[in-house]
């Protein structure tokens, strides 16, 4: 009996430590998508005022954003 208190107390600590550290990955998730955006966003940026590569870079992410706003407009229109 002692050693099925004793496992139910673990199994109860367990559950909650593994609760806890699923709610931390969750908001290191909502984090990371947080940052990869503004990363987007200052790569735009960089690239719509230089040349070079970045240059290229922020003229494909904007052709690949008019694409999606096209797509979006033809989904409202049906």
């Amino acid at each position: 009996m002692d050693e099925n208190d004793r496992l139910a107390a673990e199994n109860r600590e367990l559950s909650h430590g593994r609760e806890r550290l699923a709610a931390e990955n969750r908001e290191l998730k909502r984090t990371v998508a947080g940052l990869e955006k503004r990363i987007g966003v200052l790569e735009l940026e960089n690239g719509l005022r230089g040349g070079g590569a970045d240059s290229k870079r922020a003229q494909a992410r904007v052709n690949r954003l008019m694409r999606e706003i096209d797509r979006c407009i033809a989904l409202m229109n049906r």
